[in-house]
């Protein structure tokens, strides 16, 4: 039963992982465009240069990821690594980025300020002696969040007989100076949940007494929303946008099992950043229908100096920016949290009874003592809150 855990919470691990590698290909790498059932031929699109970085009025180091495409049947982030990369601005100030892993270029803490009001581009030379630039765009002044705010709302899903119940997020700007703006919203969210049982022994060669708190109970974990979110309102009468709607998080997960925040930041961006984006925003809008759209290739703003042939994937953005995060506690009664619970069965007791037969390798093993005195070795995820993907340390910015 030990062994089967083991494989378990690697094939979670795994999958995560494939997770995060396929949003970031679709977001950055499929095309869209007139509805037809079709089967793209995206070769010429393998092994191709993806940019995707950004520097705004906020303090740095500001991050650029430089990678090539990959097939969709063997998707990954293949690091396009020993470029030398420079952030400049239309006042004659530079900085050139220091590669901290492999294909992640940062700039330095104490490096180039974005400015409000200056220009600023980025270069790129490959080993193979290429260079890639995008063209100055000044950085505008940003506009602010008024508010984010959360509501309970009942969704329909056609994978679900009933309807998901959960909390969807709004947003309000604050009134801007012109009447037309250009928007792009970013989300991570980050949420605290609990293991289902609470650890009362572990074994490592010896069966010990678990001390004090908990310290594997409460975890925390953090993702980036996936979805892209634009808005404009040069059709507006008035310049501001009021009830725009965020992501959705329903209560089929662990998500809103004890505490959730949300921290969105909002991009003032100029109309041709807001294309890319509301284009890829769009493609992305159903993954599951990817091949019903009849694809073309999103421009990048980062072009080849010498071969303008020579296609580019992603965005240098230069923005000006606000951000603002709340946090919403675990809907009330009668609101129904419907994510899977673990149960103890008689494998579990068996197996606490098989302990001194464990392999080394798993250790410590916990253990928990229910209510009638009996003692058990659950799978390890129902009693260490790591194995399902969070960390036990407590995020900075978190209010309980």
């Amino acid at each position: 039963m030990l062994i089967h855990v083991s494989l378990l919470i690697l094939i979670m691990q795994i999958q995560n992982k494939i997770n995060n590698l396929f949003l970031v290909f679709f977001l950055l790498v499929f095309l869209f465009s007139c509805k037809e059932a079709y089967w793209p031929e995206l070769d010429k699109y393998e092994n191709v240069l993806v940019v995707d970085g950004l520097i705004t009025n906020e303090p740095g180091p500001y991050t650029i990821r430089l990678s090539f495409s990959s097939p969709i049947d063997s998707a990954q982030f293949i690091p396009y690594t020993n470029c030398q990369l420079i952030i400049l601005d239309n006042s004659g100030n530079s900085e050139t980025l220091t590669e901290w892993d492999p294909g992640i270029y940062m700039t330095s803490e104490m490096g180039i300020q974005g400015t409000i009001g200056r220009k600023y581009k980025l270069e790129i030379h490959t080993p193979d002696s290429k260079t890639y630039e995008s063209p100055y765009k000044e950085l505008k002044a940003p506009v602010g969040i008024n508010s984010v705010y959360a509501e309970i709302e009942y969704h329909r899903d056609e994978h679900y007989d009933y309807e998901l119940v959960g909390y969807q997020f709004y947003l309000d700007t604050e009134l801007a100076e012109q009447d037309s703006n250009f928007y792009l919203w970013r989300a991570d969210a980050t949420y605290q949940y609990q293991s289902d049982f609470t650890i009362r022994w572990y074994y490592d060669g010896q069966l010990k007494w678990f001390h004090g708190p908990d310290s594997l109970y409460n975890c925390w974990s953090t993702y980036r929303v996936g979805k892209i979110f634009t808005q404009s309102t040069q059709s507006m009468s008035t310049p501001k946008i009021d009830r725009y709607a965020l992501h959705y998080v329903n209560t089929q997960s662990r998500q809103l099992s004890v505490r959730y925040s949300l921290l969105t930041k909002q991009y003032t961006i100029d109309k041709e950043a807001y294309e890319f984006w509301s284009g890829v925003g769009e493609q992305n809008a159903d993954q599951e229908s990817l091949y019903t759209l009849q694809p073309y290739q999103i421009s990048s703003n980062v072009k080849n100096i010498e071969n303008e042939n020579d296609p580019v994937l992603g965005y240098f953005l230069v923005a000006g920016a606000a951000e603002k995060r709340i946090f919403v506690d675990r809907p009330l009664y009668p609101i129904p949290l419907r994510y899977s619970v673990c149960e103890v069965g008689e494998g579990d007791f068996h197996a606490y009874g098989q302990l001194g037969m464990a392999d080394p390798v798993f250790y410590p093993i916990y253990a928990i003592e229910t209510n009638g005195g009996r003692r058990a070795v659950p799978n390890q995820s129902c009693v260490d809150c790591r194995l399902k993907g969070g960390t036990i340390t407590k995020p900075d910015f978190w209010i309980d």
